[in-house]
């Protein structure tokens, strides 16, 4: 029996990375002392190791988004990063708001 399933890939619009509120954690500043360089230090500790957030919501996104819409961290990104869905309600939001056409997903068979 063959199933097909929904999956999506990131085609790089930057929709995301001008518009969000990143949650940065104590393990993305040890991987990457950048990002506390550029964070938004937190008045209060944060939630389950939470030490501030970058602010990709002004001045054109976020500092480390490249002029091709690419992470100039992407190796070392900050979790939240990691784990953002390509295709999730999330990102399609992101899209609308940026006038960019929804995400299409790729369809593949599961057998």
């Amino acid at each position: 029996m063959t199933t097909s399933t929904e999956v999506y890939e990131c085609d790089g619009c930057g929709a995301c990375c001008r518009s969000k509120l990143v949650d940065i954690y104590e393990v993305d500043t040890l991987r990457n002392p950048r990002i506390a360089e550029q964070m938004n230090p937190l008045r209060e500790p944060g939630f389950d190791g939470e030490v501030g957030y970058l602010n990709c919501v002004c001045n054109g996104g976020c500092v480390f988004l490249r002029d091709d819409n690419r992470c100039g961290i992407y190796t070392t990104r900050p979790s939240a990063c990691v784990v953002y869905e390509a295709g999730s309600d999330d990102c399609q939001q992101c899209r609308l708001d940026a006038g960019i056409p929804l995400l299409e997903p790729s369809a593949i068979s599961l057998s």
